[in-house]
Protein backbone atom coordinates (compact mmCIF):
# COMPACT_ATOMS: atom_id res chain seq x y z
CA UNK A 1 0.00 0.00 0.00
CA UNK A 2 2.99 2.61 1.05
CA UNK A 3 4.48 1.93 -2.34
CA UNK A 4 1.27 2.91 -4.16
CA UNK A 5 0.71 6.08 -2.33
CA UNK A 6 4.48 7.23 -3.41
CA UNK A 7 3.86 6.37 -6.57
CA UNK A 8 1.11 8.48 -6.90
CA UNK A 9 2.81 11.39 -5.46
CA UNK A 10 5.78 10.96 -7.51
CA UNK A 11 3.51 10.92 -10.73
CA UNK A 12 2.01 14.23 -9.09
CA UNK A 13 5.06 15.90 -9.03
CA UNK A 14 6.55 14.84 -12.40
CA UNK A 15 2.85 16.18 -13.80
CA UNK A 16 3.31 19.43 -12.01
CA UNK A 17 6.32 20.02 -13.45
CA UNK A 18 5.55 19.10 -16.79
CA UNK A 19 2.51 21.58 -16.93
CA UNK A 20 4.87 24.30 -15.63
CA UNK A 21 6.68 23.66 -18.64
CA UNK A 22 3.70 23.70 -20.82
CA UNK A 23 2.90 26.82 -19.49
CA UNK A 24 6.06 28.77 -20.65
CA UNK A 25 5.62 26.58 -23.84
CA UNK A 26 2.38 27.94 -24.40
CA UNK A 27 3.63 31.74 -23.45
CA UNK A 28 6.78 31.71 -25.98
CA UNK A 29 4.14 30.68 -28.38
CA UNK A 30 5.03 26.93 -29.08
CA UNK A 31 2.17 24.22 -30.33
CA UNK A 32 2.32 21.85 -27.10
CA UNK A 33 -0.36 19.96 -25.52
CA UNK A 34 0.24 17.33 -22.61
CA UNK A 35 -1.70 13.95 -22.19
CA UNK A 36 -1.40 10.69 -20.22
CA UNK A 37 -0.72 7.38 -21.98
CA UNK A 38 -2.13 4.25 -20.71
CA UNK A 39 1.17 3.55 -18.93
CA UNK A 40 0.42 6.70 -16.54
CA UNK A 41 3.46 8.41 -17.37
CA UNK A 42 2.88 12.20 -18.72
CA UNK A 43 4.08 13.55 -21.55
CA UNK A 44 4.51 16.78 -23.69
CA UNK A 45 4.55 16.82 -26.91
CA UNK A 46 5.91 20.07 -29.04
CA UNK A 47 4.62 20.40 -32.76
CA UNK A 48 6.35 22.85 -35.07
CA UNK A 49 6.99 22.78 -39.14
CA UNK A 50 5.83 18.78 -39.64
CA UNK A 51 8.30 17.98 -36.49
CA UNK A 52 7.44 17.20 -33.23
CA UNK A 53 9.46 16.66 -29.95
CA UNK A 54 8.14 14.48 -27.11
CA UNK A 55 9.57 15.11 -23.55
CA UNK A 56 8.88 13.85 -20.11
CA UNK A 57 10.05 14.40 -16.45
CA UNK A 58 12.28 11.91 -15.13
CA UNK A 59 13.84 11.56 -11.62
CA UNK A 60 12.70 10.76 -8.02
CA UNK A 61 13.26 11.94 -4.37
CA UNK A 62 12.85 16.20 -5.21
CA UNK A 63 15.38 15.53 -8.28
CA UNK A 64 13.90 15.85 -11.40
CA UNK A 65 14.70 16.42 -15.18
CA UNK A 66 13.30 16.85 -18.19
CA UNK A 67 14.05 14.29 -21.08
CA UNK A 68 13.36 13.83 -24.77
CA UNK A 69 11.71 10.51 -25.74
CA UNK A 70 14.88 9.57 -27.20
CA UNK A 71 17.34 10.07 -23.88
CA UNK A 72 18.74 12.88 -24.22
CA UNK A 73 19.18 15.00 -21.28
CA UNK A 74 17.63 18.54 -21.15
CA UNK A 75 18.14 19.73 -17.98
CA UNK A 76 17.17 20.47 -14.07
CA UNK A 77 13.23 21.34 -13.46
CA UNK A 78 14.56 24.42 -12.00
CA UNK A 79 15.90 25.92 -15.45
CA UNK A 80 12.19 25.97 -17.14
CA UNK A 81 12.59 28.94 -19.38
CA UNK A 82 15.68 27.84 -20.56
CA UNK A 83 14.49 24.32 -21.52
CA UNK A 84 11.49 26.08 -23.07
CA UNK A 85 13.66 27.97 -25.58
CA UNK A 86 15.87 25.26 -26.16
CA UNK A 87 13.27 23.19 -27.20
CA UNK A 88 11.04 25.96 -29.49
CA UNK A 89 14.34 26.10 -30.84
CA UNK A 90 15.08 22.34 -31.41
CA UNK A 91 11.94 22.07 -33.56
CA UNK A 92 12.16 25.16 -35.27
CA UNK A 93 15.48 23.97 -36.54
CA UNK A 94 14.33 20.57 -37.05
CA UNK A 95 16.99 18.84 -34.44
CA UNK A 96 17.13 16.47 -31.95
Amino acid sequence: MRQKVTRQVELKRRRARLLRLHYELKRNGTKVRVRKPRNGHWQLKIRGGGWSETVLCAGAEDTYVYVTAHGRLLGTTGEVRHIARLLAWMVERHQR
